[in-house]
């Protein structure tokens, strides 16, 4: 697949990177962007972006086959108890099950690894041994003693674990803020990664694909350090509201679940917001020299991601498989889990 090479004719924005808005010939200061996510929650109510949801928006094709408390027994990512390993100082939770080639599964904002749908989680495993964490200062695993976090940081703990473990070149599936990290580390720690798997995610600075200016306002609260991970996952579902229902019915048999606190979140809140604006972040012009297997999955009404971002990373990462699910969102992974286990298993096997 060709190289998509960045513009070079792009006005002066000052500092800050500038932006690209879908239909728009001309390009957006990031500041401008930022005054928009730090002001927009002022013009919306936190967390009920979904609630007004068109019904002809409403993805028909999405998997609403729920687990019931009755499969628990059954299910390898529901009984699979929580280990404790040092990652650099750090005790790293995780959990490991199933048996096959091994994916890493690297979170999306606001996820600990309680909030991994246990439907998609039980087909990966049928073919997969996978592997799940808590990120840094997120459910049982505590924050380092970093002031802040960053991308490349995740990425560095996400490898050490990949080398306390002994995973052996695993799949990395990285998933939204997971899938930077998943880049980061295919870049930083190349002898740690045998394939990449792309989930809803961009390649963030100057060539990230951003909303437009109403969507954007709508997903502001992902933004908000005010606002918990309990309000913004629902914005995640913005293209099937049912879905979320369904989703909410199968983690919550799960016992002690973990909550994500905000101090948690908003340090996952900071390593996003860096990646998107800050140039010296992301790693698009090294994407084209990896020789990684890579899986780029996105979806077609994704509002957090637009899948526009899957196709710029399918240019960038040569002979990478591109694939867009029609009609669903951010959270296609667990509003259709049974199509998107099946594509990871083939791209696995």
């Amino acid at each position: 697949m060709s190289t998509l090479h960045p513009t070079s004719a792009t006005p002066d924005c000052g500092p800050l990177p500038c932006r690209r808005w879908p239909g728009s010939r001309g390009r957006v200061p990031a500041r401008a962007v930022m005054a928009v996510l730090a002001t927009s929650t002022l013009l919306i109510a936190p967390g009920v972006a979904s609630a007004d949801t068109p019904a002809n928006q409403i993805a028909p094709t999405a998997d609403l086959a729920s687990t019931t408390a009755d499969d628990f027994d059954r299910s390898p990512s529901l009984t699979a108890p929580t280990q404790v390993v040092t990652v650099a100082g750090l005790p790293v939770a995780y959990r490991s099950f199933g048996h096959g080639p091994t994916l890493l599964l690297t979170p999306c904002l606001g996820l600990s690894m309680d909030d991994w749908d246990p439907e998609l989680l039980d087909r990966l495993a049928a073919t997969n041994h996978v592997v799940v964490f808590d990120s840094d200062g997120v459910g049982r695993t505590p924050a380092s003693s970093s002031a802040i976090l960053t991308v490349a940081q995740l990425s560095d703990q996400a490898a050490g674990l990949i080398q306390v473990l002994h995973l052996n070149r695993p799949t990395v599936v990285g998933y939204s803020l997971g899938g930077f990290v998943a880049q980061r580390m295919a870049v930083d720690h190349p002898d740690d990664v045998g394939a990449l798997i792309l989930m809803g995610t961009g390649p963030g600075g100057a060539q990230q694909v951003l909303p437009d200016l109403p969507t954007l306002v709508r997903g502001s609260a992902a933004f908000d350090p005010l606002v918990p991970a309990d309000q913004v996952i629902p914005l995640y579902f913005s293209g099937h509201p049912d879905a979320l229902a369904a989703w909410r019915a199968r983690t919550a048999l799960r016992p002690n679940r973990a909550e994500v606190g905000l101090t948690g979140l908003n340090r996952q809140r900071a390593a996003m917001t860096d990646w998107l604006m800050n140039p010296t972040a992301n790693v698009v012009s090294s994407l084209p020299t990896l020789r990684l297997p890579t899986l780029i999955l996105g979806a077609e009404n994704d509002e957090q991601e637009p899948a526009d971002n899957s196709t710029v990373l399918s240019h960038y990462i040569k002979d990478s498989e591109l694939r867009i699910y029609p009609a669903l969102s951010h959270a296609f992974p667990f509003e259709a889990p049974a199509r998107v286990a099946e594509d990871i298993a083939r791209f696995t096997r």
